[in-house]
């Protein structure tokens, strides 16, 4: 279990309801389970799964400190650079915002809700 993996499974739990950085959309965190986590995006609660691997690897591919733009748009390229590049690798769809606030829920990165919305890992 990885750092990322421990400090979810710590600080949130299922059924938690968080909302995005920038706009404050409501989701929830369906599941917390041995493959990763489940979120239910939108009206239509639309279930959507994260690997830990993915998770886990926003602290290597970013690094501890070092502030970076959230990025999130609708272009199933992503934004290269910032966290909605490094998902899009993994799902072709706009999540980052989501991410964002579940880890700083955990306690895995601190958000700036400027603009450009902005992250830092401190785990």
């Amino acid at each position: 279990m990885g750092p990322v993996e421990m400090a979810i499974r710590e600080s949130v739990k299922e059924g938690t309801v968080l909302a995005t950085p920038s706009q404050g959309k409501p989701f929830v965190v369906e599941s917390i389970n041995h493959r990763g986590v489940v979120l239910l995006f939108g009206k239509k609660q639309t279930k959507t799964p994260f690997s830990w691997s993915a998770l886990e690897g926003i602290r290597t591919q970013f690094g501890r400190g070092n502030w970076t733009v959230i990025g999130g748009r609708r272009d199933v390229e992503g934004n290269p650079g910032t966290l909605d590049g490094y998902l899009k690798t993994y799902m072709k769809r706009d999540t980052a915002g989501w991410i964002a606030s579940l880890l700083e829920a955990a306690g895995v990165v601190e958000l700036d809700r400027g603009t450009p919305g902005r992250f830092r890992v401190v785990l």
